[in-house]
């Protein structure tokens, strides 16, 4: 009997701690990845991850404190045709910051090109070229 009522009392117990799963926060970002000549365009969102893989053309970078463009990347892919991303200097009143946004081009709107979706997000650059 005794062990009867232990059982209740641990079951009943146990019951009382279990909890519906949260939902989990997902992942979102937009990276421009380059590495020597290549380059990804790498979307995360809701948790999944889709890219593009292209070919840098062209790579600017303005050290001049007083220019408003601080960075241009050119990068030639498959599926969406020659890209630019400008990493625009804004001063605030937290110091400097760099804001890097996606320019398109005629061919983003075609049905295989896969970074149509972050036109209007901002962008991170992950440069790995020496």
């Amino acid at each position: 009997m005794q062990q009867m009522l232990m059982t209740i009392v641990l079951f009943s117990l146990l019951a009382g701690c279990a909890q519906p799963q949260l939902d989990q926060p997902k992942a979102n970002g937009t990276y421009l990845v380059i590495e020597n000549s290549q380059a990804w365009a790498v979307l995360v969102f809701d948790g999944m991850r889709v890219e593009e893989r292209g070919t840098v053309v062209d790579v600017i970078k303005q050290p001049n404190q007083g220019s408003a463009v601080a960075a241009s990347y050119v990068i030639d892919t498959a599926n969406c045709g020659r890209v630019q991303w400008l990493s625009e200097r804004s001063d605030a009143a937290d110091g400097l910051t760099n804001r890097m946004s996606l320019h398109s081009s005629s061919q983003l709107g075609q049905r295989d090109c896969v970074i149509t979706d972050g036109l209007s997000r901002v962008w991170t650059v992950l440069d790995y070229s020496g």
